[in-house]
């Protein structure tokens, strides 16, 4: 798998303090994406599944940190590897939350998608709203079932800049949606969804980076 970088803790990319991993690869190139340096992968930053699970894994022991986040580059262009490392971490984040350009529709057609990743095409349809289900306000997130998908919340579909609208937290433009698989997380999403958006400054192996859903772009009128 190719890695840019791990980081903890990050509050700007899903509810509550998490790990967040940036991978490097992405075919969509999205225009005004926030991580452009990210759309091609490097040698250095290779790393096997197992020994990049191990690190997440003893990350959470260390810190408590049981919620993630996996970025790009887009990660599901490495959907085999990153099966592998979800597997493996499984059992220590209760949150696995999944950015992606392509949509929950082109995921499930493609042939090689890994098994378990996502809900089969036969499963009942995911909330794509963050909307919770009646019932499931102040639920804690409970021991995941065997066939539960590995993803628990997807923002899937890709970056239009002419739809940043500069609302919501977890996406960066309209056309995306906060596709919660995991009924547990719905009311905890919706909330974070009701939130406005913020930037983390931190620094990372001596360069500044800008964690977090960037504001909607000046327009040219704006700019005047």
């Amino acid at each position: 798998m190719f890695v840019d970088r791990i980081y903890f803790p990050v509050t700007t990319l899903g509810p509550g303090e998490r790990v967040v991993v940036w991978t490097c690869g992405c075919t969509k190139r999205c225009p005004g994406c926030a991580n452009p340096e990210l759309w091609e992968t490097r040698p250095e930053a290779a790393i096997e599944p197992a020994r990049l699970a191990a690190v997440l894994n003893d990350l959470a022991g260390r810190t408590g940190a049981h919620r993630i986040t996996f970025t790009g580059g887009d990660p599901l262009e490495q959907a085999p590897a990153l099966a592998s490392v979800l597997a493996a971490i499984r059992s220590t984040f209760d949150d696995i939350l999944i950015y992606t350009g392509y949509t929950f529709g082109e995921l499930t057609a493609m042939p090689k998608l890994p098994k378990g990743l996502l809900p089969l095409p036969s499963s009942p349809q995911p909330n794509s709203g963050g909307l919770p289900n009646e019932g499931s306000a102040g639920a804690a997130p409970s021991a995941h079932p065997e066939d539960a998908p590995l993803i628990d919340v997807l923002i899937d579909g890709p970056y239009v800049e002419a739809e940043n609208d500069g609302v919501c937290a977890l996406r960066g433009s309209t056309n995306q949606r906060v596709i919660v698989l995991n009924p547990a997380l719905e009311t905890l999403y919706h909330e974070e969804m009701q939130k406005p958006r913020s930037v983390q400054n931190a620094v990372f192996d001596g360069r500044a980076i800008s964690i977090g859903i960037h504001g909607r772009p000046q327009t040219t009128r704006e700019k005047e």
